[in-house]
């Protein structure tokens, strides 16, 4: 009977040692599966968040050997937020427009005949039965053939127009139709939506890049859920120095780049946090250098039309807002095809995982 109890006792005592050490296994694979994720926030102006949003996919390309367009969308998107950006936009550029009268009379008088139409058409995106009329579609299509948009567009120092109001005048046509279902593109150059996330591995460490859309005026609401992330892109691009954030403003969007900046690097959230700063647009900003004086703009720079000046100049500038003196990674690039993101990022990926390894305290 001993013997038996004595057998009973020791095969429980190794069926909770066999139970603890299990646990402590498993404990042991989370906490390093923990260690191997890598959370990475990008961070831009919304004039640049489709750019800015497009680079982050070219690494995901370069890095997979496959692009993402297949991948289904990780944020909430509606329909009608497609429909609200064309009418609001057009609506404002017509206004702007009327303002400033930079057309002939004449010409305005036969090239404008879709606007009042535009102006007046009332429609409910809010209702669940909304629809367009195809009308709508072909009169705001009408105003880009007729290049009266164009025209707009090609005076951003006068009216701010994203790429994405370009994008849906020049697609409204086809969004306006009963079968519309957003694609890729749409849903990408869309405003109307939270935090994106894209997912992608260097070696054994998990990387998610979160992207943050359309919040501009709740910053300070969302801000510290990432005060965690192990690193920071912020995206900007060299050729905003002259283009205004609207038409009314003397604010640039270069100049909102440099707010947010030195909102993010001495932010209390992100003291342990390193940086890493994309310059794009290098070759657009070159040419515009010759037609637009930085010096215009910033009084104390003495480059002239180098590009090379103004670009270390703006670097300077951004550099000068880090009174944090947090780690700073810097790249001046190129249009963000995949050559350029070829280049840039080896470096990109080094910089990543020092800083996992230092928030691991292996480093």
């Amino acid at each position: 009977m001993r013997i038996i109890s004595s057998l009973n006792r020791r095969w429980t005592e190794a069926r909770a040692k066999a139970r603890s050490d299990s646990i402590v296994v498993n404990i042991k694979r989370e906490s390093k599966s923990f260690e191997r994720q890598c959370d990475v926030l990008l961070m831009s102006i919304p004039k640049s968040e489709v750019a800015a949003s497009a680079f982050i996919r070219r690494m995901k390309a370069l890095h997979d050997g496959q692009t993402n367009d297949d991948e289904p969308a990780v944020f909430t998107y509606e329909k009608p937020a497609d429909f609200q950006r064309v009418i609001w936009r057009i609506r404002e550029m017509l206004l702007w427009l009327s303002e400033v009268k930079i057309l002939d009379p004449a010409v305005a008088q036969t090239k404008c005949v879709n606007c009042e139409y535009i102006m007046n058409h009332r429609i409910d995106t809010d209702s669940p039965e909304f629809s367009f009329l195809p009308e709508f579609g072909r009169a705001v299509q009408d105003l880009w053939v007729e290049e009266i948009i164009p025209m707009l567009l090609d005076h951003p120092s006068r009216l701010s127009v994203d790429d994405n109001a370009a994008y849906f005048f020049a697609e409204a046509q086809r969004i306006v139709t009963e079968e519309y279902v957003p694609s890729t593109e749409d849903i990408l150059h869309a405003t109307e939506r939270r935090v994106m996330d894209t997912y992608f591995k260097m070696g054994e460490l998990s990387i998610r890049v979160s992207h943050v859309y359309g919040q501009r005026c709740e910053r300070r609401k969302w801000i510290r859920r990432f005060e965690d992330v192990t690193s920071i892109i912020f995206y900007a691009s060299l050729s905003d120095y002259d283009e205004r954030v609207d038409g009314w403003s003397e604010q640039t969007w270069l100049a909102e780049s440099f707010v947010l900046f030195e909102a993010v690097v001495n932010s209390r959230w992100f003291l342990r946090t390193s940086i890493i700063l994309f310059l794009s647009d290098l070759a657009e900003f070159r040419i515009k250098l010759h037609e637009v004086p930085l010096v215009q703009y910033y009084p104390e720079y003495t480059g002239g039309a180098d590009a090379n000046e103004g670009s270390r100049y703006i670097l300077w500038r951004f550099m000068q807002l880090n009174r944090s003196r947090l780690n700073i990674h810097t790249h001046i690039t190129e249009a963000p095809d995949m050559n350029n993101v070829r280049l840039v990022f080896t470096s990109v990926k080094e910089t990543i995982l020092q800083n996992a390894l230092k928030e691991s305290g292996v480093m």
